[in-house]
């Protein structure tokens, strides 16, 4: 069996959720996605993708296993504390699929840990799978990275995060916080050998961006929660969180094939306004 895992916080991360179903519909057997009435940060929430889940299209929303979770006894507030949002809060939003009584995974089972944003190409999974098969690893999946728009590709970045591997690779490298199984795998020294999807980053409505820096797991970022710094920033191509990164954007045509199907379209957020 085949499964995305994955958990949502904004209804701007809609059209993801329906592009990694739509990508990977004809490879995989579900998609675990888990919303929390928390934020990064430790914040009460509302569940918002339960608000728009009526929009996700019927046949897909057959693969979609969505559920929200309350985890008011697990959380502290941890606006400015990185540490905590890092070392708790963050490990126990990213691993709630270990903890659920409804799923139980087989040793050969593979799992592609994802967040929202990261989605894998549906040409890519074959050969996603093969290389899996071959090194035997759990390994970090390469993607290309877009930056603001879904046709802004920043060049040259070399984007790594999400991860994909086996069920008994990972099964009895269990770590315990506040009494839940944590396995949380992000960012790993070996890499897939290829580009198998796209990282569609801070690609959101100024409002929503604001929403992000407000909850987002650095709290060193917050000060740029302003919407004039954000919306100049955008149009002028400029990485604001580091003016010293070499940020160098392609605009590619809106139909590339770097961009996944649903998400060719000039304005992704209409259902938003």
């Amino acid at each position: 069996m085949i499964y995305l895992k994955s958990y949502c916080y904004s209804r701007h991360e809609l059209p993801f959720i329906i592009a990694n179903l739509e990508e990977g519909f004809e490879y995989i057997d579900k998609y675990y996605l888990y919303e929390y009435n928390y934020t990064h940060c430790g914040r009460l929430k509302d569940y918002e993708i339960l608000k728009v889940f009526h929009l996700i299209p019927e046949h897909l929303a057959s693969k979609l296993y969505y559920k929200t979770i309350d985890l008011t006894e697990y959380m502290e507030d941890a606006y400015e504390n990185e540490d905590l949002i890092h070392n708790m809060i963050e490990p126990i939003q990213r691993s709630w699929v270990y903890n659920d009584e409804n799923v139980e995974f087989e040793n050969n089972d593979i799992i592609i840990d994802i967040d929202c944003d990261e989605i894998i190409y549906k040409s890519s999974y074959k050969k996603l799978l093969e290389e899996l098969n071959k090194k035997m690893r759990p390994l970090s999946i390469c993607l290309n990275q877009f930056f603001y728009k879904p046709n802004y590709l920043w060049k040259n970045c070399n984007f790594s995060s999400p991860t994909i591997y086996k069920y008994v690779m990972i099964k009895n490298k269990t770590k315990i916080i506040k009494g839940l199984k944590i396995q949380n795998l992000r960012d790993l020294p070996h890499k897939t050998d290829n580009i198998y999807g796209c990282h569609m980053s801070w690609i959101m409505p100024v409002d929503y961006m604001i929403k992000k820096l407000h909850s987002y797991s650095h709290p060193c970022y917050r000060k740029f929660a302003d919407v004039e710094v954000l919306k100049k920033a955008v149009d002028d191509k400029v990485y604001i969180f580091d003016l010293n990164r070499k940020f160098e954007i392609e605009e590619l045509e809106i139909n590339d094939v770097k961009i996944p199907i649903y998400l060719q379209k000039n304005n992704i957020f209409e259902y938003l306004e």
